[in-house]
């Protein structure tokens, strides 16, 4: 006999429902949250009805867990859309908070999302690839409900499985998601309760603010990667905004997006995880982080992935973190970094990382400021490994470290450095290191290239399967109606 899990399963199947409701009213959405061809890019709905608003902590929506948070957020979505206010208090998650398409969550002061410690077993059949199911040799850890993730020797980064647990039958468990590989007990097959705790997946237009999330790492033993997870999580999702959010202590990257487009990050303190700080990955495009605090990661204080292009990262406080203060790396072209304060990290200040091909091309570093860094090995404040090209260093103060100020490295073309101070005085030739210093150009361009969002083309996310995007329109991306 199957167990359905009550009010969890419930909830989970009208989770479903009520986002693809929600998505249809989003404007710029179609139901799935899918782009509606010529939609404008406000986040809200496009009816004049007024917007549902909803209090965790009353009437049917009181209790401790993510439970009466979800429940609230999948009721407004099925109303149209509106506001989730999470009261004060600390909410244990057993599941991430799933966002749904035209929904804001926001978080009365003393609302904090804390993570419960993992449990896991091992996984004795061989699992297959689009399957939707687990058997376990421990199937009471985990009740219908529960976030999973699921992986083996062979299977890291997207390979991976997380999901969330709808059913059981025996030592079977059922999921929501289907298998993303083929895991096999011989190479210790298991399954973790480890998962986000903010995710969205496939949303279109939400937002998140003035949450606190305690991701446990005290007690959390796991360590969750970047690709499937985060204290908060968005996959292939579009026009989010993340504002005045506290991430901290989770066992893996603070904030991590993927494949998504058109993503806020702004006044968010992102502190003492054990992996990146910031890291958004995985082809994402036209994206805004500003005004945070990246603050005593394990990892890179801003970790750009894999060809994740056209964004813009301003004033941020990028301190004490384990590794690069800001790596920029595979096919990460079109960025603008400026005004950023980068201090006291344990490798580099700015790190341009060594592509296979194509690295961290068309990208402009201005008014930084940069060091001293290097705490943990000498490494240059600014380095560009080689074959890197259009990288353009300008007006940045300088506080070299034990390596240096700034490596250039061989082959690079049309890297240029002007109007930098370096150690109090204006940058001189002895400043520059590395077999390609002395091709870079010390004068400044007469014309910069275009990066950021606005130079993004209208079918820039054809590689994510979206034909077009919006007008770029910074002011109104993210304002919400309601």
């Amino acid at each position: 006999m199957m167990e359905t899990g009550g009010l969890l399963r419930r909830q989970f199947l009208r989770g479903s429902l009520t986002t693809i409701a929600a998505a249809a009213v989003v404007s710029g959405c179609r139901p799935g949250g899918a782009r509606t061809a010529g939609a404008g890019p406000h986040v809200g709905t496009e009816s004049e009805k007024p917007m549902k608003t909803l209090t965790v902590g009353e009437g049917r929506y009181r209790g401790r867990t993510n439970v009466a948070i979800q429940q609230a957020v999948d009721d407004v979505a099925a109303a149209g859309g509106g506001t989730v206010v999470v009261g004060p208090g600390t909410y244990a998650m057993h599941d991430a908070l799933h966002l749904r398409s035209g929904v804001r969550v926001v978080g009365r002061d003393g609302a904090v999302l804390k993570k419960v410690p993992s449990v896991q077993s091992a996984i004795p059949d061989y699992l297959g690839y689009g399957h939707y199911e687990v058997t376990v040799r421990e199937p009471d850890k985990f009740p219908v409900g529960t976030g999973v993730h699921i992986m083996d020797d062979d299977a890291g980064g997207f390979y991976t499985t997380v999901a969330t647990v709808v059913g059981r039958e025996g030592d079977r468990l059922f999921i929501n998601r289907m298998l993303n590989h083929d895991y096999a007990a011989n190479r210790h097959a298991r399954v973790i309760s480890v998962y986000p705790m903010i995710e969205a997946e496939g949303v279109c237009g939400a937002a998140v603010e003035d949450l606190a999330i305690d991701g446990n790492s005290g007690e959390e033993s796991f360590m969750l990667n970047g690709c499937r997870g985060g204290g908060v999580f968005l996959i292939g999702s579009e026009r989010i905004a993340l504002r005045n959010l506290q991430v901290g202590h989770y066992r893996g990257d603070g904030i991590s997006f993927q494949q998504s487009s058109d993503i806020l990050l702004e006044r968010c303190h992102v502190h003492h995880n054990v992996g990146t700080g910031l890291h958004p990955g995985s082809g994402s495009v036209r994206y805004i982080m500003q005004d945070n605090r990246v603050l005593d990661n394990g990892g890179c204080g801003i970790f750009y992935c894999l060809r994740t292009t056209h964004s813009v990262c301003r004033r941020n406080e990028v301190r004490g973190n384990g590794a690069a203060g800001i790596s920029v790396g595979e096919r990460d072209t079109d960025h603008l970094v400026e005004k950023n304060v980068v201090v006291g990290n344990g490798e580099e200040g700015i790190l341009f990382r060594s592509p296979n091909r194509q690295g961290g091309d068309r990208v402009i570093v201005v008014a930084n400021q940069v060091g001293p860094n290097a705490t943990k090995k000498a490494a240059a404040e600014v380095r560009v490994e080689a074959g890197l090209s259009d990288v353009h260093v300008l007006d940045n103060t300088i506080v070299p470290g034990p390596g240096g100020a700034v490596w250039i490295g061989k082959g690079c073309r049309n890297v240029s450095l002007a109007g930098n101070t370096v150690g109090g005085r204006d940058q001189q030739p002895g400043d520059l290191a590395g077999e390609g210093a002395a091709e870079a150009l010390r004068e400044r361009p007469a014309r910069l290239p275009d990066v950021g969002p606005a130079a993004l083309p209208a079918n820039g996310a054809r590689h994510l399967n979206r034909a077009s995007l919006d007008p770029w329109d910074e002011q109104a991306m993210w304002q919400w109606k309601g």
